[in-house]
């Protein structure tokens, strides 16, 4: 009975569920078979370097879980169930259009184990209504020559045998490593009583316990800024998620700025009861995390991750409060050369970029000197 009073295992049918799915703009249509496109970008390794990674954005069915802040299920089918053999489909359609632009742009044809992929299908990955046994059998197969493989699940999921049993046999199909990503969100308790999580915090610290038993990376999604955290308080429950995430053996977070457009964010804006992020909120959280990796974790997450890695998601960067696009002067520039002529909002994401790869502080260019609004 507690956990439906915190709301943190309302099922899709829920009172809240069907309250929060109420409010939702039409789904747009979008087509088995076809995906959402895919983007190439290097990321941190754990060890000090840097990885190419791909990302390819698949289409299928949506997530079972009805969380308030979520807005993946734009991305997804209408149909309940994703069509057996669409996913793969994608994933070739995928390959080959990369394959192409290596061609165009001279590079050396993808050799086994110097690049990694990230499979996002806006739900789980281990959820037979998702991503069926036989068609994660197929995409195994597909990803023979990549070193690691990255896909998303709910943490709650794991608590069933069935699940850990499919989670077991796609990384002893794989060639490579297996890292599973998972939304933590926030440990805030006020925020976690209106997200509809239909989680646990002991049920997350639980995945991530079976997941470093058994040799698989993992990484957290922690959100700035959800709903239910005030907007003083935004800052450091992001800290404080990421730091608990880490100490439970989560081996990278990355922080993501939490977004309207999902129809009940949009409506908690409207009745000022959430305020957005703003840009500067996510620079300070990236500045105090990176400042925070030389703190030892409870366990190592695994021997081949030295350091937590720490990143934030610049995804809807120009969405953000803040940064303004007056150009800078020579005179705002400081003795960034690199920076000259560019407008404040992109000098900025490019700062918060290269801290992502480096892990390492980047200083600011000219915080003081600049003319943006507050944030």
């Amino acid at each position: 009975m507690k956990d439906a009073e915190d709301g943190l295992n309302s099922p899709q049918g829920s009172n809240r569920a069907t309250d929060i799915r109420g409010v939702r703009p039409a789904k747009p249509l979008r087509r088995a078979g076809e995906s959402m496109g895919f983007v190439r970008e290097n990321e941190p390794d754990g060890q000090g370097g840097v990885v190419a990674t791909r990302t390819y954005f698949l289409v299928g069915s949506e997530c079972r879980y009805s969380c308030s802040m979520c807005d993946l299920w734009k991305y997804t089918l209408k149909e309940s169930v994703t069509p057996l053999g669409s996913l793969v489909a994608q994933i070739d359609d995928l390959e080959q259009q990369c394959a192409i632009i290596q061609q165009k742009e001279y590079e050396q044809p993808l050799v086994r184990g110097n690049e990694w992929l990230k499979l996002y299908n806006a739900a789980n990955f281990f959820d037979e209504r998702n991503v069926a046994s036989l068609e994660r059998q197929w995409i195994a197969e597909r990803c023979a020559r990549y070193s690691r493989v990255i896909v998303e699940n709910h943490a709650a999921l794991f608590q069933s045998k069935s699940v850990q049993q499919e989670t077991l046999r796609f990384r002893d199909r794989l060639k490579g490593e297996l890292e599973v990503a998972l939304g933590l969100e926030t440990i805030d308790p006020c925020a976690m009583k209106v997200l509809n999580k239909s989680m646990r915090l002991e049920q997350f610290e639980a995945a991530i316990d079976f997941l470093r038993q058994e040799s698989i990376h993992s990484r957290a999604f922690i959100l700035l800024g959800p709903p239910g955290t005030a907007a003083k308080e935004q800052k450091d429950w992001a800290l404080k998620t990421c730091l608990q995430a880490t100490r439970w053996g989560v081996g990278r977070s990355c922080v993501i700025p939490t977004r309207k457009g999902n129809g009940w964010t949009d409506l908690q804006f409207a009745n000022g009861e959430w305020v957005p992020p703003k840009a500067e909120d996510l620079e300070d959280v990236l500045d105090e995390l990176l400042i925070s990796r030389t703190i030892e974790s409870r366990s190592t997450p695994l021997t081949s991750v030295v350091r937590p890695v720490y990143t934030v998601d610049l995804w809807d960067w120009e969405l953000l409060t803040g940064p303004c696009t007056r150009r800078a002067s020579s005179e705002h520039i400081a003795e960034s050369s690199s920076s000259w002529g560019m407008a404040c909002r992109t000098v900025r994401k490019h700062r918060l970029e290269q801290m992502n790869l480096l892990q390492e502080i980047v200083p600011r260019v000219y915080r003081d000197e600049c003319l943006c609004p507050e944030g």
